[in-house]
C-alpha cells in the first residue's frame, strides 16, 4: 500500500479529534460489557491522543518530552499488542487487529466515531463467536491504536495475545468476582481495624502480581515494602516495588495508576490529589473516587484492583495552554 493510499484509508480516523473521541467512548460504554467499562475509560486515559499529536507535531519531540517531564514508554506504536492486555477483549485481540486491518484497506472505517467502532465489534463477536459486548472496548483500543501507530506497523505487528492461556481461559464474570471479594480478617475479623489487610492485584494476568495493604495504608507505601523481584529491571522508574515512586507527596505524578475494581474502596481524594491529577493531565474531574488515582495518597480500605502506566509526566498545563490559544484563534476568526 503506497503512503498516499495508506493517508486515505486513516483519514476517515484522524479527523476526529480528542473531544470526538470522548463522545464516542460516552456513546459506546452502555455497550460495553461490565468487565471492561472502566478499563477503557483507563485506557484511553493512558493513551490520551492529544499527548500523541503534540509530540507527532512537535519540530522537536525528544525536547518536548523533556519539557513535559515524560518518562518511560509514552508511545502507542511500541506497544501495538500489549498496552491493552488489561481490557478483557484482550483475549480477541488478534482477530480484532484482524477486522480492523481489513476495514481500512477497504475503505470502511468511514461514518461516526461510534458507528465504526460498534461495526468492527460486530464483525469481531461473529467471527469470535462470543458476545458483542466483550469486543466493543478491544475495538475501541485498536482504532486508537491504529491511530497513533500507522497501517503498515499496525499490521505487521504479530497480532498475538499477551497474557498468560491460564488467564485467557478466565470468564468475565469470574474476573468481576473476584474484584468484588474482599479479604477474609479470620473469625474475629469484625473486632480489627487497623491491623486489617486488603490485597492489592495490579496485574490480573498473573497470580503473581499482588500485595498485601494495611487497612487505610496508601497504594504506593504499601507496594514499596515488596521487594522480592526486581522492579528497576522490570522498569527503570521503579524503586522499591511494582508502582513506580519518587515524592510520595503528589508533586510528581510518577505514581499515578488506574483502578480496574474496587474504587469505591478507596479513600475520596482530597484537594491535593483531585488538584494534582489534573495538573498532570490524567483526568479533568472532581469525582471523589475517580478510575485514575494517585496512589501515594489513595488509601485502601478493602482489596482492590489496579493496573500501573507505562509512563508519567506533566502534560496538564500543556493541554491548557493549547486550548486557550484555540479559543483565541476562534475568537480571532470570528
Amino acid at each position: 500500500m503506497s503512503v498516499s493510499t495508506e493517508s486515505a484509508a486513516l483519514a476517515p480516523l484522524e479527523k476526529h479529534d480528542s473531544e470526538a473521541w470522548s463522545a464516542a467512548l460516552t456513546e459506546i460504554l452502555p455497550n460495553v460489557h461490565e468487565v471492561d467499562r472502566a478499563a477503557v475509560q483507563i485506557w484511553f486515559a493512558f493513551y490520551p491522543l492529544d499527548l500523541f499529536r503534540a509530540l507527532n507535531e512537535a519540530e522537536d519531540p525528544e525536547k518536548l518530552a523533556a519539557t513535559l517531564l515524560l518518562e518511560g514508554n509514552y508511545y502507542l506504536r511500541n506497544q501495538i499488542d500489549s498496552s491493552h492486555t488489561f481490557i478483557y477483549g484482550h483475549r480477541f485481540w488478534p482477530v480484532v487487529k484482524s477486522v480492523i486491518v481489513r476495514k481500512a484497506n477497504a475503505g470502511g472505517l468511514n461514518g461516526s466515531l461510534a458507528s465504526v467502532i460498534l461495526s468492527v465489534a460486530d464483525e469481531v463477536a461473529k467471527e469470535s463467536k462470543v458476545d458483542r459486548a466483550l469486543v466493543v472496548a478491544i475495538s475501541a483500543a485498536g482504532l486508537m491504536t491504529l491511530v497513533q501507530s500507522d497501517l503498515k506497523a499496525f499490521d505487521s505487528s504479530p497480532g498475538t495475545i499477551q497474557i498468560p492461556a491460564n488467564a485467557a481461559r478466565r470468564s468475565a464474570e469470574q474476573i468481576l468476582k473476584q474484584r468484588a471479594k474482599d479479604d477474609g480478617q479470620g473469625i474475629l475479623g469484625f473486632l480489627k481495624t487497623v491491623d486489617k489487610n486488603w490485597t492489592v492485584v495490579f496485574d490480573e494476568n498473573r497470580d503473581d502480581s499482588r500485595y498485601k495493604a494495611v487497612n487505610l495504608q496508601e497504594l504506593a507505601f504499601a507496594a514499596a515494602a515488596e521487594d522480592k523481584q526486581k522492579w528497576r529491571a522490570k522498569d527503570p522508574r521503579c524503586l522499591d516495588g511494582p508502582i513506580p515512586v519518587q515524592c510520595r507527596s503528589a508533586a510528581c505524578g510518577t505514581c499515578w495508576v488506574g483502578v480496574l475494581g474496587g474504587a469505591e474502596k478507596l479513600t475520596p481524594t482530597e484537594r491535593l490529589e483531585s488538584t494534582s491529577i489534573k495538573r498532570f493531565g490524567y483526568i479533568d474531574t472532581d469525582e471523589k473516587r475517580p478510575l485514575i488515582r494517585l496512589s501515594c495518597q489513595a488509601q485502601a480500605t478493602g482489596a482492590v484492583s489496579i493496573v500501573i502506566p507505562p509512563w508519567n509526566g506533566v502534560f496538564g498545563k500543556f493541554l491548557k495552554e493549547k486550548a486557550s490559544e484555540k479559543e483565541q484563534g476562534t475568537a480571532a476568526a470570528v
